[in-house]
């Protein structure tokens, strides 16, 4: 990379790789934005390409639209200006993505019928799969977390309750009102209790998760299990359904009790 006229970072020549482009490709690109315009030869040098494949080179680059050819004796190259290329790479770039997303959901969707159990461990690989499962909800999603882990995925419940999704969030918190620590503007319905248990996690009915890193500002080894088996997402089910009957109707005897007192009051 030494024979490149400019100074790049590795961040700059990683960042080219990774929007599809091979390691030769990087390099003739980055010598091109350097020498403006060039000839094949010029662009070899520059870069440190064998001559052989200098050709398939930048051939890959016009086809990507990414330099401009101009025809001669001998043919020369120019790159196109940085913003309009990286704008070029990730229009491609998402339209593989989403073939690539659509194809292997069909080979997915199959794997996730069969009934499993699967364990995980550290915090991040368990708020990893409660964002993957929450963003694969379709109707109703029902959580128990404390709040440090329901404001750390605070960004997903509003993104799949503008989509319709409905969630029934049971949490622990000191606020009166606990809708105040989240911004979510529809589709929830929001409890607090004294404590959170477990984490809990079910969606649609068909899936589950259980966790540990119940406490607030918990410092302990995380431990998840999710399952999609039939007994064990019911059993889970129930026992969130439990916890959310008992606590609405201490709300709700509450307020009650506090009507009678301001009716009481003269």
């Amino acid at each position: 990379m030494e024979a490149i006229d400019i100074e790049v970072s590795s961040t700059t020549i990683e960042t080219l790789k990774n929007f599809g482009l091979s390691e030769y490709e990087s390099r003739a690109y980055i010598a091109l934005v350097s020498l403006g315009v060039a000839s094949v030869k010029k662009v070899c040098e520059a870069a440190n390409i064998p001559h052989p494949r200098a050709y398939d080179t930048l051939a890959a680059l016009e086809e990507k639209g990414l330099v401009e050819v101009q025809q001669g004796r001998p043919k020369v190259y120019k790159a196109v200006p940085p913003r309009t290329a990286f704008r070029r790479l990730e229009k491609a770039l998402s339209r593989d993505k989403e073939y690539a997303i659509e194809e292997l959901s069909d080979f997915y969707g199959v794997q996730k019928s069969k009934q499993e159990l699967w364990t995980m461990h550290g915090k991040q690989n368990v708020i990893n799969k409660i964002e993957e499962m929450l963003m694969g909800t379709k109707q109703q999603a029902m959580l128990s977390f404390p709040k440090d882990l329901i404001l750390e995925i605070e960004k997903t419940l509003q993104f799949i309750s503008e989509k319709g999704v409905k969630l029934k969030i049971r949490t622990c918190t000191e606020q009166d009102d606990p809708k105040v620590i989240l911004s979510l503007k529809e589709n929830f319905e929001i409890i607090s209790d004294n404590q959170v248990y477990a984490n809990l996690l079910v969606v649609d009915e068909n899936e589950a998760l259980i966790s540990s890193g119940c406490v607030q500002d918990y410092r302990g080894s995380w431990i998840g299990i999710w399952t999609n088996e039939p007994s064990f997402v019911k059993l889970i089910s129930i026992f969130f359904k439990k916890l959310w009957k008992e606590k609405k109707l201490e709300e709700e005897t509450e307020t009650l009790v506090r009507d009678i007192m301001r009716l009481k009051t003269p």
